[in-house]
């Protein structure tokens, strides 16, 4: 009597083992799976401003880089900067507009066009949008700085 109730326990304590096992590993796969992806992009700071039908995404990335991406009707352009200081521009060029960031130290970007047209880019919290007219090209860019000093930024065509 005493052997069988020490194996009546023993396998109840198996039993219960085997319960809890089965319910920890059911709520382990009832739950959604995050991979690495999800995991890095949940550090990342983001934010998006939108210039009429165009839009610039911001990302923020742990390691201090700075990621844009510019969207509109007509193209898109992504570009990244490995630190964005205060006095600091980053710019990529889609088939009709201009976009990127600008430190907190920026004050204006102008757009300098071919066949002498010039843009004001339209700065918002650090984001900024020109639109590029159809017949023209982007020749420079120039930052403003809150000073007033000016920064020329030759654009090589793209062939």
């Amino acid at each position: 009597m005493h052997r069988t109730r020490g194996r009546l326990l023993a396998v109840l304590a198996f039993a219960a083992a085997l319960a809890a096992g089965y319910a920890s590993v059911r709520a382990a796969l009832n739950t959604p799976a995050s991979s690495g992806v999800k995991a890095a992009q949940a550090t990342l700071a983001s934010r998006e401003q939108s210039f009429g039908p165009a839009r610039v995404a911001v990302r923020i990335r742990p390691n201090k880089s700075v990621c844009y991406t510019i969207t509109e009707p007509y193209g898109s352009a992504h570009a990244c900067r490995l630190q964005l200081r205060p006095w600091q521009i980053g710019y990529a060029i889609t088939p009709r507009g201009i976009g990127g960031v600008a430190g907190t130290g920026v004050r204006a970007v102008i757009v300098k066009l071919t066949r002498r047209g010039t843009r004001w880019a339209t700065l918002d919290h650090g984001i900024f949008f020109a639109d590029i007219p159809l017949a023209y090209r982007v020749r420079a860019v120039v930052k403003v700085l809150r000073d007033g000093t000016r920064e020329r930024f030759d654009v090589t065509p793209n062939l």
